[in-house]
């Protein structure tokens, strides 16, 4: 199986997404748009992953590159590929299907909890979700939901967290982030804490909470076997 990454800043990586494309012997391509970008031909991609970032999706005067990132990722879910969006990635998916990516009410940076409505997941994700969790979110945009769509995850600061739809999959929130991948989130970003905002965690809040990284690898990992081996 062969999988294309899309990767937009240095310091937001796979994670634990590359841990299990390694330990399933997968192949991989990384597009790193942040380093003279070259895109595949869409025929040629089997699995398309796509990371975040801290621009916008239609940040198209700051990053020249994003309308030809936009029209690739919407050719290949038209043409059936499999494609996982994370954070900005996810944003990307929604407004592939024609949804509304927009500024949220509130940045959500740290780890909160996130709620689950089971009844609108497909069948086969049924029970890979606990009916609570917390994960690590680091996003200041986000989408409606595109039309016959139901979203299954809300948190407290967000209410459009997360969609699964035939062979597509969007999710506003980190489970793939490892601790040193929060650093580097904390280290590129230091003027997001300079206020006291009621959904930004500080630093030493986000550093000292590394308890939870093992619990959201074990629920990706259930997800990418089902979603990408189903």
């Amino acid at each position: 199986m062969d999988f294309t990454i899309f990767q937009h800043v240095p310091y937001e990586s796979p994670g634990y997404i590359l841990d299990w494309i390694h330990e399933n012997g997968y192949s991989m391509e990384e597009v790193n748009f942040y380093d003279q970008p070259r895109l595949p031909d869409v025929k040629d991609t089997e699995n398309l992953i796509v990371m975040g970032g801290p621009m916008n999706v239609f940040d198209d005067d700051e990053y020249s590159w994003l309308p030809a990132e936009r029209d690739f990722i919407r050719q290949t879910i038209r043409k059936g590929t499999k494609v996982l969006g994370i954070c900005l990635g996810s944003q990307f998916i929604a407004d592939a299907l024609g949804a509304k990516v927009f500024k949220n009410e509130y940045t959500e940076v740290g780890w909160f909890e996130v709620e689950i409505r089971e009844e609108n997941l497909p069948d086969k994700f049924k029970g890979i979700f606990p009916e609570r969790f917390k994960t690590l979110h680091w996003h200041g945009d986000t989408f409606n939901l595109p039309d016959g769509i139901k979203g299954f995850i809300s948190s407290k600061a967000t209410e459009n967290q997360a969609f699964i739809s035939e062979n597509v999959a969007a999710f506003q929130f980190h489970m793939e982030i490892k601790s040193e991948g929060v650093m580097a989130l904390v280290e590129h970003n230091e003027t997001l804490f300079k206020e006291d905002l009621p959904f930004t965690q500080k630093p030493g809040q986000m550093l000292h909470m590394n308890k939870y990284h093992e619990s959201n690898r074990k629920i990706l990992f259930q997800f990418l076997n089902i979603f990408f081996k189903g």
